[in-house]
């Protein structure tokens, strides 16, 4: 599963879309290079219902989930995985164990499919180089934007 923009003009009523939040869906790729996203047609071709592709897709996530790095040091940290760092948001487990490492609650920043930043509630100059960043990537225009919002706590909902 990859993350995407429901803005994004190269997303359809063709693809497969779950939803994440307001401004963010679930799509599903082929890949790598996770370049093609998965289309109706596509689950009908390969005889598969929605609920076995979730499955498969969040099956293949968490068995990569080794990949992952954590850069960086407090306030904010970075993600690194293969780009497809924004996928991780999808995996609860992987944020219980995170959640300890930051002052209050998680804040997390992802403003494209491959920028992950990690800060917490308690961190006033994290909070501010988290927004700063996200900004920052906005401005530059990056190819898979997501999110200028910074997503907060279990549920990831805005800061």
């Amino acid at each position: 599963p990859i993350l995407v923009s429901t803005a994004d003009g190269q997303v359809g009523p063709e693809h497969l879309l779950d939803e994440f939040s307001d401004d963010i869906g679930i799509a599903y790729s082929f890949g790598p290079p996770y370049q093609r996203l998965v289309t109706w047609v596509d689950l009908d071709r390969m005889r598969m219902t929605r609920r076995a592709l979730r499955r498969v897709a969040m099956e293949n996530l968490t068995a990569a989930l080794h990949r992952v790095r954590i850069h960086g040091q407090p306030p904010v940290l970075m993600l690194s995985f293969d780009g497809l760092e924004a996928s991780v948001l999808l995996v609860d487990e992987f944020w219980d164990d995170l959640q300890r490492a930051v002052p209050g609650e998680l804040v997390v920043g992802v403003p494209a499919r491959d920028v992950v930043m990690i800060t917490g509630t308690g961190s006033r100059p994290g909070m501010e180089r988290a927004r700063r960043a996200v900004d920052r990537v906005f401005f530059a225009g990056n190819q898979h934007l997501l999110s200028r919002d910074l997503l907060v706590g279990g549920g990831m909902g805005e800061a």
